[in-house]
């Protein structure tokens, strides 16, 4: 698209310039998903960071896979927390600040950006700022331009950190959660250019080894998003929300239903302050970096990446009620759920001893890293 005044185009070089330099990293933390057992949903490969703890035998504050998530992440981009109902940091020039999630055993049952009403109950998600502060700022979702991504990112991957905050009965039913998510990228006339999708694919609402639409390893060129909104059948099962936090059952190191002989258990409900999982999108990291070596900068400012996150028991889908029995393993019953993201990178660390990899029988390297931004 060609500008019609030059002064315009200088005005936004400007304001190119200026947000860049505004998103300059700090600090970078070593991680490596290279040889790392995920699990495929749609196209997301989802990691769980306790097992990788595990597979790589080191568990505590510190190791490469313990990934802190209390005042930790107020550097990073944060799309959803909540600290007695408030957002923890402020995110970079033209990008929405995070959303409040619920809050504690009496906030909703249900979250979701934007927010929804229904039969008199309003489950919130009010847009951080309002609408229109930038190009693509759209309701009911995260938004940021991708000129505002492409500098916190530094020519990075993208990778997403969530938390998994249940109640800690020691059941199934309690300390699971159900989650989808859809990252939309738009072009700078507001055309969709690329739809990614972290869903169960319409089947069996279960963990990843016992049916549910989750492919151990599977590749994410199998799945091509429709676009729809998320599917659930009202008994709950099948649907398109994730299992989320449960537990991860082994037997002589393999991984097998929970519901068959095992001798471990590994619980993925890890809390407030410790992400439970991580989140990489091969196919949109590819499409970004696609992006941000052709689109020209200024337009590149307008365009966007917005993110629809619901998380928990959908009343549109399941009812009302979180103790129904469509809602059983789906409900928020704790609060303080958040999602975050940082930069991914692939260096070189070493090997971990053989000891340490009996889990999946995977080996392990790469490196992942953060950056942070400087203080205002």
């Amino acid at each position: 698209m060609k500008l019609a005044k030059p002064q315009l185009s200088i005005v936004w070089l400007g304001v190119a310039i200026l947000a860049t330099a505004l998103i300059s990293p700090r600090v970078a933390y070593a991680l490596s998903f290279a040889g790392q057992p995920y699990v495929q949903y749609g196209d997301a490969q989802s990691y769980s960071l306790a097992v990788s703890q595990l597979i790589t035998n080191c568990t505590n504050p510190g190791c490469p896979f313990y990934i802190p998530s209390g005042g930790q992440i107020k550097d990073l981009v944060v799309v959803a927390t909540g600290s007695n109902g408030q957002p923890v940091n402020e995110n970079f020039p033209n990008m929405d600040n995070a959303y409040q999630t619920p809050n504690g055993t009496n906030g909703e049952s249900f979250f979701r950006t934007g927010g929804v009403t229904v039969s008199s109950n309003t489950y919130p998600g009010a847009d951080p700022g309002g609408l229109g502060q930038f190009a693509g700022d759209a309701n009911n979702t995260w938004d940021t331009t991708l000129g505002a991504l492409k500098g916190f990112l530094g020519g990075s991957d993208l990778v997403f950190f969530f938390n998994n905050n249940q109640t800690k009965s020691g059941t199934a039913l309690d300390e699971n959660l159900a989650g989808w998510m859809r990252i939309t990228i738009r072009d700078n006339l507001g055309n969709i250019i690329g739809t990614y999708d972290f869903t169960n694919n319409n089947s069996k609402y279960a963990g990843a080894f016992d049916g549910s639409g989750g492919h151990f390893l599977g590749d994410v060129a199998n799945y091509t998003s429709t676009g729809a909104a998320p599917t659930g059948a009202p008994g709950g099962s099948p649907t398109d929300y994730v299992l989320s936090g449960g537990l991860i059952c082994l037997n002589q190191g393999s991984a097998v239903s929970c519901s068959q002989t095992h001798d471990q258990e590994i619980n993925n409900n890890l809390g407030r302050d410790e992400a439970a999982y991580a989140l990489i999108f091969p196919e949109l990291n590819q499409q970004l970096a696609n992006l941000f070596a052709t689109v020209d900068p200024i337009l590149l400012a307008q365009y966007s990446m917005n993110l629809d996150v619901r998380l928990g028991c959908d009343p549109t889908l399941f009812g009302t009620d979180p103790a129904s029995a469509a809602c059983v393993s789906k409900s928020l019953n704790n609060g303080y759920e958040q999602l975050f993201f940082g930069p991914l990178e692939t260096l070189s660390i070493p090997t971990p001893e053989p000891t340490s990899l009996w889990l999946f029988g995977i080996g392990l390297a790469g490196l992942l890293g953060w950056r942070k931004r400087n203080d205002h």
